[in-house]
């Protein structure tokens, strides 16, 4: 994983036997060196409920839902959800302290009462706590004891709604067995020091050592080990801490876990990453041998792992008597929320002809069509974007502007968005919609991200749940925007904070007294910032 996991508690046998099997533990590594805590839109209540849809369930509305985050951290992925969702509940729960000290604090700023932050452990979590139909557990279940693990799957499978969704994510192997050999390094290395800033230290001089030793070394070892220390050079020092030098890291593989969670009554939904269930991106050859090899889904999953030496895993899970239907049906997206972030290679010319279009996405993938519905349908969501359209809008919108009834385009449509949907990151689905919210006289931004930023942190979760990260202008300019000033009260007051030092334009290195070139200078620069805010799913109405 290239950003940093949420929500980790470090739990060695020896702290669990100390503390007992409910008593609440408050010294824990994360109190020490705090996890960054982040938003993941993998796991929002619309995007599990996304995945069950399609497969063929009715989950529970996350209009109106209860959500139980397992090592919730400081709350950075379940406060938001709350923000977006005041008519569902939030709890989350963590074994550090100090991390939930910190959500509270965020908490009590924003002011909001329908979530709740607890210091606990996982242990402490039983029936008297409710029945929870979206349950998350980020980041947790490979860095703690056998005992925990099973106490994550059995709060999933006895306090799960009959038709909830449980998210468990983990290491897994086979992918795991270079990144392990390279803990196992810099545990040996590290941790002869007896901080965990110095063993922070020692285990970055450790991959400099090893990247030195191997730089001439043209051998598969060296290639794979090289390609491992790039990674973990560029990750900040809580994930180097928490994954590689804690006492507990236990990958399994999927079929493992699977085996894991049907001992306690739960079935195998999908996964977070839906692309990654399907054997059709592969070569023709490979899908046949599966077909051959791995005769369900669990199966073919598992071969697929072991062809992409797959190293981490997003599982969902949900209750022994719901069956999931993997044969995904064109009807299922009719209640479903469509957007796309495309580029368009080239789009000219009337959508109705069949010219071959190519569109890229923020990734780099690209998907080229010359089908007038799909294209017509990209053209419409690209007008709305950062906002999604309902299915039978867009359908609605299409007919109108190809001139076709509506029969004729409902089916091929909806067959073309699952196939763009379940191939690419170019098309998304949401159980919710995300409004398209313009720059108004009076603009209003989250109110997450603007106390976030006023607590010193450099950013937040955005309408989509994504983590958003403003830059220096962005980041005086977004506390501002509660929807009490206009766009010249703005202007006013960054030229304010300009003249005094608080705000530098580009190209200066010291503040400046000329008020009136401040001002000129910066009018330009808050339309253009306005608009980025809009674009990115910052602004609120």
């Amino acid at each position: 994983m290239n950003l940093p996991i949420s929500g980790r508690m470090a739990w060695s046998e020896e702290t669990l036997q100390a503390a007992g099997a409910s008593e609440k533990v408050t010294a824990t590594s994360y109190d020490e060196v705090p996890y960054a805590s982040y938003p993941f839109p993998q796991t929002h209540p619309s995007h599990l409920a996304v995945i069950a849809t399609l497969f063929g369930l009715q989950p529970p509305p996350v209009q109106h839902c209860r959500v139980l985050e397992l090592g919730c951290a400081a709350g950075g992925n379940l406060l938001p959800m709350a923000e977006a969702l005041p008519q569902s509940s939030f709890v989350g729960v963590d074994l550090s302290a100090r991390q939930i000290a910190d959500g509270q604090r965020i908490l009590q700023a924003l002011g909001l009462a329908n979530v709740r932050l607890v210091h606990a452990s996982i242990l402490d979590v039983d029936r008297s706590w409710g029945q929870f139909d979206y349950i998350i557990c980020h980041g947790v279940y490979s860095w703690v004891p056998d005992r925990v693990r099973e106490k994550i799957l059995a709060i999933c499978a006895e306090q799960l709604s009959p038709q909830g969704v449980a998210y468990i994510s983990y290491n897994t192997y086979p992918g795991w067995h270079m990144r392990g050999m390279i803990r196992d390094m810099m545990r040996y290395h590290a941790l002869r020091f007896t901080t965990p800033g110095e063993q922070i230290r020692q285990a970055r001089a450790l991959l400099d050592f090893l990247a030195q030793a191997t730089r001439i070394d043209g051998g598969p070892y060296a290639t794979l080990l090289r390609m491992e220390l790039e990674h973990l050079r560029q990750q900040a020092d809580h994930y180097l801490y928490h994954e590689h030098l804690e006492e507990v890291n236990e990958p399994v593989y999927f079929h493992e876990f699977i085996a894991a969670a049907q001992r306690h009554g739960l079935n195998y939904l999908g996964d977070a990453q839906i692309t990654t269930m399907l054997s059709s991106n592969f070569p023709y050859e490979v899908q046949q041998a599966l077909q051959i090899i791995a005769p369900d889904q669990i199966q073919s999953e598992q071969y697929l792992d072991f062809v992409r030496n797959r190293m981490f895993r997003e599982t969902l899970l949900v209750r022994g008597e719901v069956q999931p239907d993997w044969t995904v049906q064109p009807g299922r997206i009719d209640n479903l929320h469509v957007c796309t972030h495309r580029r368009v290679v080239d789009e000219s010319g009337d959508v109705r002809s069949t010219t071959t279009v190519q569109y890229r996405s923020k990734s780099g993938m690209v998907v080229a069509t010359s089908q007038p519905t799909l294209k017509a349908a990209f053209r419409i969501l690209g007008e709305e974007w950062p906002g999604t359209l309902p299915f039978a809008d867009l359908v609605a919108r299409v007919t109108e502007r190809l001139g076709q009834p509506p029969e004729q385009v409902r089916t091929p449509l909806a067959v073309q968005i699952l196939h763009v949907y379940l191939s690419s990151d170019l098309m998304e689905l949401h159980a919710l919609p995300i409004p398209r919210v313009p720059v108004t006289e009076r603009p209003q931004a989250l109110r997450s991200l603007r106390v976030r930023l006023e607590l010193g942190e450099n950013g937040g979760a955005n309408r989509r749940h994504e983590v958003f990260r403003p830059n220096p202008f962005d980041s005086v300019l977004i506390p501002l925007l509660d929807g009490t000033r206009t766009k010249p009260e703005l202007l006013e007051e960054l030229t304010r904070r300009a003249a005094r030092g608080l705000l530098l334009l580009p190209g200066e290195a010291s503040p400046s007294s000329d008020l009136e070139g401040i001002r000129t200078r910066l009018a330009p620069l808050l339309e253009e910032a306005l608009q980025r805010l809009a674009d990115a799913s910052v602004l609120v109405a």
